[in-house]
Parts: C-alpha cells; sequence; structure tokens
C-alpha cells in the first residue's frame, strides 16, 4: 500500500514539474489569451470621450484633401472650435515630425490653450532606441507630450500599453496617461513601479506588467487596455464637419464637447492606423479608439490585473493534490462527471474573476486536471494490470481437491449454475493486517503470510473443509458443499478453536523471529446458500453465495467491536450448543440486514474449559440481562466487576452511555451496527 501510494506521489511530482516547465516558459500563453478575448464587457463606451476622426470624408479632395497637404492651420482652428466648445482637455494622436510653413500658427494655438496633449512615438533601429517628436517649432509651446505606441501580442492583438519610458534624460509618459492627467488634474507622483504597481495620483494606482525589451534588455511597465467598446462605439464627428462647424457627429446627433476629452486621430483605412483588439471580432480598431479605451481606464479606474504567480501555483497544487487523491480512487464511470464539472467551474471561475477585473489563468489549470487525469488513470491501468498478473500466476491453477472429484465423478457440474445447500460458512480474517504489512519488506510478508495461511488452510482441510477463496490475508471456507456433510456446524466450530490454538503456538515462533504476533477474527453462520459453479464459460468458481455467507462476513468484522476473535451466529449455536461453550453476547442488527440475530463467542470444546472461565461467563450473563431489563446502572457495576474481559468494557460504555441517553420506548435490546 505505502509503495502504491508512492508511485502516485511521484506521479503528482512529475505532473507539477511539468507544469513548472510550462508555464516558465509561457507556453499556451497565446491560447490564454485568446481565451481572456471573450472575456471583455464592452458594452459602455464613455460618453466623456469624442473622437475627431480624420476619416475617409475629410480626405475627399473636395473636402479638406489628402493629409500630407493639410495645413496647420486646419488643427489650429480645431483647437480652437474645441475650446470655444468648452472641451476639457485635446488630444491629438499624431506626431507632426515634418516642419511646415504654417506651424507658428498651430504653435500660436498651442501656447493659447494649455489643455492640449501631443504625441510621440520610439521606435528601434539597428539596436538603438530612437524618438520621433513634434518639430522644433511646435514644440516651442511647450505643450504635454505623450507616447502613442501600442503593444503587439505574438498574436497581433493590443491587450496593453506602455506606460512611460525615458528618451532624452527626461521620463515621459504615454499618450493615454496625459490625456487622462489633464482630464482629472492628476500631477505625478513617482515613476517607479512597486509590488507591480505604478503610483499615477495621490489617488490612483495602477496594476503594472513588467517585460524585458529582447531588443534593448530593458524592462518596460505596461497597462492593460480595458476594452469598453467595439471599433466604431465612440462619439465620433468627422474632421471636416467639424472645421465646418457642423457638430453633428456619425450618428446624426449634435456632438457635445462641453467637459469631454476630445481625441483626434486617423480613422481612415488608408492612413493604415489600425490593429487588433480583444473585443475587434475581426474588425480592425483604429488607434485613436484604443487611446480611447485606454483613457477610460484610467478615468473609470477599472483596472485589469493578471492573476498573481503564487495563487496560481497555489490553486495548481491543490487541484493536483485534490485529483490525485478523487482519481486515484473513484471508478471511471465516477471520475468523468467529476473531470467534466471541474473543467466547467474552471472557466465559470475565469469568468467570475473577470467580474473583479482580474485575468484569471484558466488554461494551466485546466491542463494539469487533464494530466492528472490521464496520469492517474494510467498509473491504475498499470498497476492493476501488475497485480492482476501476479494473483494470475499464483493462484490461477488452484482448485479445490473435493470439487475435483466431483467433476471426475460427473461432468455436469462443468457447468454454470448452482442449487440450494445447507452449509456453514466461515470467514477469518488477521487484525490489523494493513498496519502490519506496510511495516514489512515484500518478500517478507509474502512469506510470513503463506506460512499463516498454509497453517490455517491444512486446519480447515484435516476438518472436511472445502477452501473457497484467499483474499489477501482473509479465508472463506465452508462446510457441507460439495459433498454433503451431516455436522458441518460442528466441524466448523472444530476448525475455528484449532486454528486459535495453532495461532498461539505459531506466535511464540513469530516473536522470537522478531515477527509480528498477529490475532484473528472468525465470523461462523449456518444456513441455506446457493453452491455451485460460478463465472464464465472459460474460467469459474465452485463457490458459495447467499445472505447466509454475507452474515458470516459480517461477523467476522463484529469481532472488533466487542473484542473478541470469534463469533457465531444463533443458527450455527443452535446446532453446536451440546458440543461447545459459548457466551450470548448480544442481539445486533448488521450492516444491510433489518432482521436481528443473535451472537455468540465461540470459547471452546465443554471438556476443555476452566472453571474461572465459566465463572466469567456467568457473571457477563447477569450483567446482560440487567443490561436488557433497561437497568444500566446496575449492569454497568455488574460489567465492571468481571476484569479483563473486552465484551464486558464495551457493555460497560454501552451503559454509562444508555444511563445518560436512555434508549427509546419500546426497544427491544437489539444493537444496530452501521459498519461492517
Amino acid at each position: 500500500m505505502f509503495k502504491k501510494v508512492c508511485k502516485f506521489i511521484g506521479l503528482g511530482i512529475i505532473i507539477y514539474l511539468i507544469m513548472a516547465l510550462l508555464v516558465s516558459r509561457g507556453t499556451f500563453l497565446g491560447l490564454q489569451k485568446s481565451l481572456q478575448n471573450k472575456f471583455y464587457d464592452f458594452a459602455s463606451a464613455s460618453s466623456e470621450i469624442v473622437v475627431v476622426a480624420i476619416d475617409e470624408k475629410s480626405l475627399l479632395p473636395e473636402e479638406l484633401g489628402p493629409l500630407q497637404q493639410w495645413p496647420r492651420a486646419n488643427y489650429a482652428k480645431a483647437i480652437e472650435l474645441l475650446n470655444q466648445e468648452g472641451a476639457a482637455v485635446i488630444g491629438i494622436d499624431m506626431t507632426f515630425p515634418d516642419s511646415k510653413e504654417d506651424d507658428t500658427v498651430l504653435r500660436d494655438s498651442l501656447k493659447k490653450h494649455a489643455n492640449v496633449v501631443l504625441s510621440s512615438r520610439y521606435y528601434f533601429q539597428n539596436g538603438d532606441s530612437l524618438a520621433e517628436f513634434p518639430n522644433s517649432t511646435l514644440r516651442e509651446a511647450e505643450s504635454r507630450i505623450g507616447w502613442i505606441n501600442i503593444n503587439l501580442d505574438e498574436d497581433g492583438f493590443v491587450r496593453k500599453i506602455p506606460l512611460f519610458t525615458t528618451m532624452e534624460d527626461k521620463m515621459r509618459e504615454a499618450f493615454s496617461l496625459q490625456v487622462a492627467r489633464v482630464y482629472l488634474r492628476a500631477d505625478p507622483v513617482d515613476y517607479s513601479i512597486q509590488n507591480n504597481q505604478f503610483k499615477f495620483s495621490e489617488r490612483i494606482t495602477i496594476p503594472t506588467i513588467t517585460l524585458r525589451d529582447p531588443r534593448n534588455h530593458q524592462e518596460h511597465h505596461f497597462m492593460y487596455v480595458n476594452y469598453f467598446a467595439e471599433p466604431g462605439s465612440y462619439t465620433q464627428i468627422s474632421m471636416t464637419d467639424l472645421l465646418k462647424e457642423n457638430f453633428v457627429d456619425t450618428k446624426g446627433n449634435r456632438a457635445d464637447f462641453e467637459d469631454k476629452i476630445v481625441l483626434i486621430g486617423p480613422t481612415a483605412m488608408d492612413l493604415q492606423d489600425f490593429y487588433l483588439s480583444p473585443v475587434s471580432a475581426g474588425v480592425q480598431m483604429p488607434g485613436v479608439e484604443i487611446h480611447a479605451n485606454s483613457i477610460q481606464t484610467l478615468i473609470t479606474e477599472k483596472f485589469l490585473r493578471d492573476q498573481s504567480m503564487l495563487s496560481l501555483w497555489l490553486a495548481l497544487l491543490g487541484l493536483l493534490v485534490i485529483n490525485l487523491f478523487l482519481f486515484a480512487k473513484l471508478r471511471v464511470r465516477y471520475a468523468i462527471p467529476i473531470f467534466i464539472f471541474e473543467l466547467f467551474g474552471i472557466l465559470v471561475a475565469g469568468i467570475a474573476a473577470y467580474e473583479y477585473r482580474i485575468f484569471l489563468n484558466v488554461i494551466y489549470p485546466i491542463l494539469i486536471v487533464i494530466l492528472t487525469f490521464i496520469g492517474t488513470f494510467l498509473l491504475r491501468f498499470i498497476l492493476e494490470q501488475t497485480e492482476r498478473k501476479f494473483i494470475e500466476g499464483a493462484f490461477g491453477h488452484y482448485v479445490n481437491k473435493e470439487v475435483v472429484e466431483q467433476i471426475l465423478k460427473d461432468p455436469k457440474m462443468m457447468e454454470l449454475g448452482g442449487a440450494k445447500r445447507d452449509v456453514t460458512a466461515f470467514f477469518s480474517d488477521i487484525a490489523g493486517f494493513t498496519t502490519i504489512s506496510e511495516k514489512m519488506e515484500p518478500g517478507e510478508l509474502v512469506q510470513f503470510l503463506n506460512g499463516y495461511l498454509n497453517e490455517m488452510t491444512n486446519v480447515i482441510l484435516d476438518n472436511k473443509g472445502t477452501l473457497d477463496k484467499y483474499e489477501g490475508d482473509a479465508i472463506m471456507a465452508f462446510w457441507g458443499a460439495p459433498l454433503p456433510l451431516e455436522n458441518h456446524a460442528k466441524n466448523t466450530c472444530l476448525a475455528a478453536i484449532q486454528n486459535q490454538k495453532k495461532l498461539a503456538e505459531l506466535r511464540k515462533e513469530w516473536e522470537k523471529q522478531g515477527l509480528p504476533p498477529i490475532h484473528v477474527r472468525i465470523g461462523i453462520n449456518s444456513g441455506e446458500v446457493i453452491a455451485g459453479n460460478m463465472g464464465s464459460e472459460n474460467r469459474f468458481d465452485y463457490t458459495i453465495m447467499g445472505d447466509n455467507v454475507n452474515l458470516a462476513s459480517r461477523l467476522e468484522g463484529i469481532n472488533k467491536q466487542y473484542g473478541t476473535e470469534t463469533i457465531i451466529s444463533e443458527y450455527t449455536y443452535k446446532q453446536v450448543k451440546d458440543d461447545f461453550i459459548c457466551r450470548e453476547l448480544d442481539q445486533i442488527r448488521v450492516k444491510g440486514k433489518e432482521q436481528p440475530v443473535r451472537i455468540y463467542e465461540l470459547i471452546g470444546k465443554k471438556d476443555e474449559i476452566k472453571p474461572d472461565i465459566k465463572k466469567t461467563i456467568k457473571a457477563f450473563e447477569e450483567a446482560l440481562k440487567l443490561y436488557r431489563d433497561k437497568n444500566f446502572i446496575a449492569a454497568k457495576q455488574k460489567f465492571e466487576a468481571i476484569s479483563d474481559d473486552p465484551p464486558s468494557e464495551v457493555f460497560a460504555k454501552r451503559c454509562d452511555e444508555f444511563s445518560k441517553n436512555p434508549p427509546p420506548e419500546g426497544w427491544d435490546g437489539v444493537y444496530t451496527f452501521t459498519v461492517k
């Protein structure tokens, strides 16, 4: 048993190491991210954000024409109009790196209005980090400038933006952060990351993701974009309509700019500023709308964060341990529903966690459940096949001699089927065998068990018994089949007494050899059973079955409750009472049976019992009568007066319980056992 447990523990360690390797390499993270795309709640675009779109309409020759030909005056006029309409902040998603003749017009407008945020971007060339800023004339306005860089995951989706980076010896924030800072009037606190958090302001803290850039080996800090809207969901007005002072949005409503965040940026397909987002559903999103979602994430403080690595590892370990235990014990038909329920539960947990804006990793927990299920049942199959081969090799050719003789006389016995026979069934089992076996080496255990079984079997066969089977350390035998036996109950009891005597002799020898001094419990019952060949056409055994067989098995286990070694039923007692001394123990209901049965302890042959034992039996009978008369206090005193007698100790405790909590009216003295 211990070695079997060790094998399952070893399997668990292997699975956990596999998971550690997969997690460390980020294997299946793409699948995790794809699954996370389904979690976004994208039906709540903020009305506080308005997009002024440089769209196809604006680029028409009869409107504003190609973007490269636009004068800076277009942007200056847009800034003037938006401020006249009461815009809180204006973000321009364009970098203006090239100089134009009318740069001064835009510069003067920027100087006039401090609520404008310009854009810049950084890029890498030959391993060097370079930046693209507005031209020198526009920078004279000293407007706020923010990075418009986004971050593409391996699958091409934009899920996060960089928060800040150092360029020209100055720390610069992302465009979205700068726009939100103006809108919220939030001053910066500190550009450091502590515990995966960035303190955006005294009130707002942003959860961060830190990644190392393979191009320059620098750490960069990112924020998840909590996408609130599908492409085209924010209030949008064409740039050409704005400049014409036609303040009607693309849905035909009057555009309201008062106290709003206004973002000016390209949405025309020809300008190629489009990306896949988790809420795109195959439709790319303009970069300006990604900034809009980023800004909404900031102003609503609905930040997304990953599940912590500690909680992930604890979840994986918990699932591994629980499933190893369950799948190692349950049959496949019971394990499969649990397996499916766990997979479904993990997905539900991921959805529920998103309600708290946490990205719960569901792929690795699902994977460890799958690996544990497959690994455990594969190991069980290997172990069962190994054990099956051992048993077949050891006992496959065993056939009872009496059965062989009957088959030789009557070949029809080879046919499957059975007949009713009056027999006495015998079950024996070593007390505490599991504990004993765990303390012995396999070879030593087999040798010890074989020696014990050999001695006990010889006694059974010498008393004309039929050995049915061995089940580990347990022996099942019966008398009265296949050959009729007149005194089958008497022979069974003789075999039981002789087994106990032989065992006493063996204990002395085993103690000298340093082997455990085992004790055996025996259960005996007589009655009608079905006896015959049971099995398939190719493989069968001669055995008995029926309620009377089950009762004998139950009585063997009941010994444990009374501290006795051999218990017989009232049906056996009626047949042997003239030949053996027996002590009536109790009237009980065994597990699975409604009909009560009187049970007796088999003491020994009448001519072999010592006077002190007879005295103990008499005292016990007197105490038992008081107990059944519900005189529990007097009965307890009687039982306690009997020394070194386990059954008396059991009844003394029972009397104590009944004296405190009396049995119900109509109590018939029957004690019901709920254990086998």
